[in-house]
């Protein structure tokens, strides 16, 4: 059941992705570990922020630029997930609760999507997200904001 919901929420968030490179996307897909510059590129994509040729490095500089990021990441490090619920709520303009909204800090991001069902709730902040995961969370995201910002 839990795979077959991971399914339809991975597909649906293909769609969610307006037609993008698609050997990025299979990229992004097959990653066990989504890298900062990996998470920047879909949320800038999913955001329409950037055009779609846009390279990797292009969108972590955006994202940064927006404030989605940190400035001095690495790039090609794997993002933790509380980092990548920080860009996903950022990216898609999803309204949390009152301690985000005055802090907008990426823990209290975190805990507004395991809050509403968007995460596991055994999931930690300091996990890596895989590449499919990431593309679910990030279209849960958009589809509780009512679209990407």
């Amino acid at each position: 059941m839990k795979k077959a919901f991971f399914a339809i929420v991975f597909f649906l968030g293909l769609f969610a992705l307006h037609s993008q490179d698609a050997q990025k996307i299979s990229e992004i897909i097959e990653s066990q570990e989504i890298s900062n510059e990996q998470a920047a590129w879909i949320a800038c994509q999913s955001a329409q922020n950037m055009d779609e040729a846009s390279g990797y490095s292009e969108a972590l500089a955006k994202a940064v630029e927006l404030g989605w990021i940190s400035s001095g990441v690495v790039a090609e490090s794997p993002m933790p997930l509380q980092d990548f619920c920080g860009l996903c709520v950022k990216a898609s303009g999803l309204k949390c609760g009152l301690l985000y909204r005055i802090t907008k800090s990426k823990c209290y991001a975190f805990k507004e999507l395991k809050a509403n069902g968007t995460l596991d709730l055994a999931a930690d902040p300091g996990m890596t997200v895989n590449g499919q995961n990431a593309l679910a969370i990030l279209n849960a995201c958009i589809k509780k904001s009512g679209g990407a910002k």
